[in-house]
């Protein structure tokens, strides 16, 4: 569902934000002229929209308990100019969690490969293994 607020007015159970204490409405307009704040009364969330946003007005929904520094570099972090420098972060991290992820898949088949060869190796019918398996 598509969400439309503009700038300083209610609307639908939101309330605007455009004065705080560390003056953080201020500074995320200082990022980008279009974005503005407001208070989800229903869930309690600081939410950010953009004026300029076509499909809704809603960028994101903070997911910290109070408006504070944190959602400067919250908003910085994901706004559309850092989409590609996103994107590869993403990228890079999925390669990490990829590899992770097959090395634990070979150290787990290389266990049960040698728990195989340890119970073989204490079986007296096993002629028909190649000995070059059973010095490994």
């Amino acid at each position: 569902m598509a969400v439309y607020c503009r700038e300083g007015e209610f609307a639908e159970g939101r309330i605007p934000v455009t004065s705080h204490a560390t003056d953080i409405p201020a500074r995320l307009k200082a990022i980008h002229p279009g974005w503005f704040v407001m208070l989800n009364a229903r869930t309690q969330r600081f939410e950010i929209h953009d004026a300029d946003q076509p499909g809704g007005t809603l960028a994101c929904v903070l997911p910290f308990d109070a408006l504070d520094a944190r959602a400067i570099e919250y908003a910085r972090r994901y706004h559309v100019s850092r989409l590609s420098e996103t994107a590869r972060e993403i990228d890079e991290d999925n390669e990490r969690l990829e590899r992770a992820a097959q090395r634990d898949y070979l150290a787990r088949a290389a266990d049960k490969t040698c728990e195989a060869l340890s119970y073989l190796r204490r079986r007296t019918d096993t002629d028909t293994i190649p000995k070059e398996l059973m010095k490994s």
